[in-house]
């Protein structure tokens, strides 16, 4: 878990203004310290576009494992559940993260009524893979390997020219025949457990400096206690409580990096209601104490 949340720390998913974001991930240069490539299972509420340059990742989406091999391409859609696992130390792939809502507008043309309502609406989504095998890999690929030449140059105008390429991306998966009705591959059972489990994450997200208990978190999504410790292990192969953790000492990383509050009123901050009880997890999670992690920057 902690990899994702120090890989969100570094870099916002875009802005107001310019909502996208790129980043390449190039394990030769990273170093041995991230190999190999993980991301734990997370989601958020941008588009993601993944392109493997190199080697091979393994992708969970949806609870569904794939191999992405040198070349592919992956659409992920908004909220969807994944998990990204670099199988070797030389892989090489690039990340854009996109707010679909930047491509809506209030007039009800056929391009609004067609394509960007249907796909806010969750109603359709991505093919979730374009490979080289696909009749619309070559335009896919093309506008993919622009957006990112764009996010590289990142010159005054980037974001007018990737808004437009954004446009033309949707444009040509409609035209091929590249949206499909979402989670028709899964369960009743799986959705629904989906479902759940990201209203228990975001609750946690949202309510992280009070108390938050088992019993509500099951009276939240209507369920018993063992269930929910079940759903969120088998999940995100972590129980709830040390989740809850975790967030907070991640939160209090960031105000150890970016303010001069005292330690103490940090931990309070965050939600502990005990100081040495959040030095002992914060020494066990980050392996230093939080003075020592805040004179590291």
């Amino acid at each position: 878990m902690s990899q994702y949340f120090e890989l969100k720390e570094k870099t916002e998913h875009g802005t107001e203004r310019d909502p996208v974001w790129y980043v390449e991930f190039d394990m030769k240069k990273t170093g041995p310290r991230t190999c190999p490539f993980y991301v734990d299972r997370h989601w958020h509420p941008e588009c993601e576009i993944l392109y493997v340059e190199k080697g091979t990742l393994e992708l969970e989406h949806n609870l569904n494992t794939i191999l992405l091999h040198e070349g592919d391409i992956v659409l992920i859609d908004p909220e969807d559940l994944h998990e990204i696992t670099g199988c070797s130390d030389d892989t090489i792939h690039h990340a854009i993260l996109f707010d679909p809502k930047m491509l809506s507008t209030n007039n009800k043309d056929a391009f609004q009524l067609d394509i960007i309502d249907p796909f806010l609406s969750h109603e359709l989504g991505f093919t979730t893979i374009i490979s080289p095998d696909l009749l619309a890999y070559s335009l896919i690929s093309e506008l993919v390997e622009e957006l990112i030449r764009i996010m590289k140059k990142h010159d005054k105008y980037w974001i007018y020219e990737a808004k437009v390429l954004l446009f033309r991306l949707m444009l040509a998966s409609y035209e091929m025949k590249l949206f499909v009705k979402k989670n028709v591959d899964l369960s009743e059972e799986q959705r629904l457990g989906i479902d759940r489990y990201k209203m228990i994450q975001t609750y946690i997200e949202e309510h992280y400096r009070q108390e938050i208990h088992l019993e509500e978190l099951a009276e939240l999504i209507d369920c018993s206690e063992n269930y929910v410790g079940r759903l969120f292990k088998r999940i995100s192969h972590d129980s709830p409580i040390h989740y809850l953790i975790q967030f907070r000492i991640e939160k209090a990383c960031e105000l150890l990096k970016n303010t001069t509050m005292p330690v103490l009123d940090i931990a309070l901050a965050v939600g502990f209601t005990n100081v040495s009880y959040f030095i002992r997890q914060f020494k066990e999670s980050k392996h230093t104490t939080p003075l020592k992690y805040r004179k590291s920057f």
